[in-house]
């Protein structure tokens, strides 16, 4: 027959056990924390950077909370002092950093049009005002290609017959241009950009005078180029500049 083993003995209680003693996690530093990892979307547009501010006045107020009412987290209340300036700073960096290549960019394309205009080509440098897809054929004579396109020939007359370019054409190519500033940029929906650039010409024999003209980049999603226009010569000064 089996025999039956003794239960092992239990050992002795040597008294009541120490409980370890947890501290409640502050739930605006777990919210810090949160806004601290999202602000690096502000990288994305600048009207995002509102989260890396949100983020670094939450963390304020979490990390006083901590030390005030002995909770813990105080280390997801400090991450975002220092995520959120990160973020914000590399935002603010990058898209003035892009504004700054646009910009430069958008001379490069008005001096070739201004150029063109003082070689006295109004016909190729109103094509440079037109949207690529509507451009004609550089091959083509543009002169007749113009008289069998009524549109084509009152954009033309419109931009060509008033000043700056109606004084342009007139003194070519005895005009000196000069570039002052870049006003007005405005950046849409990712794909385009505009800035108004101011320049100044003279003419033998006059003063200078000064114009502004509108440069517009649109991205294409199927090309992954840019397309490059120019727009709105005038003598006035835009309006809000």
């Amino acid at each position: 027959m089996s025999q039956i083993g003794n239960p092992p003995e239990t050992l002795a209680d040597d008294g009541p056990l120490t409980v370890p003693e947890y501290r409640a996690v502050s739930k605006w530093a777990m919210a810090a924390l949160g806004l601290g990892l999202l602000s690096g979307i502000s990288v994305i547009s600048p009207l995002l950077g509102i989260v890396p501010l949100a983020a670094l006045v939450i963390g304020g107020y979490a990390l006083r909370q901590v030390h005030r009412e002995g909770l813990a987290g105080r280390w997801m209340a400090v991450a975002p002092l220092v995520l959120a300036p990160l973020f914000l700073g590399w935002g603010c960096s990058r898209e003035i950093s892009r504004r700054e290549i646009f910009v430069a960019h958008a001379r490069e394309f008005a001096d070739d049009c201004l150029s063109i205009l003082n070689q006295n080509e109004p016909y190729y440098a109103h094509q440079m005002m037109m949207d690529q897809k509507q451009r004609l054929d550089p091959h083509l004579n543009f002169e007749i290609a113009y008289q069998g396109n009524d549109r084509a020939t009152e954009e033309y007359q419109r931009y060509m017959g008033t000043s700056p370019f109606k004084d342009i054409l007139l003194a070519a190519p005895q005009v000196q241009f000069q570039f002052e500033e870049d006003l007005l940029h405005k950046h849409h929906d990712d794909l385009t950009d505009v800035v108004t650039l101011q320049y100044s010409y003279q003419t033998p024999g006059a003063e200078k005078k000064r114009f502004w003209i509108t440069v517009q980049r649109t991205y294409s999603n199927y090309t992954g180029r840019a397309d490059w226009r120019m727009s709105d010569p005038s003598i006035l000064k835009p309006r809000g500049s």
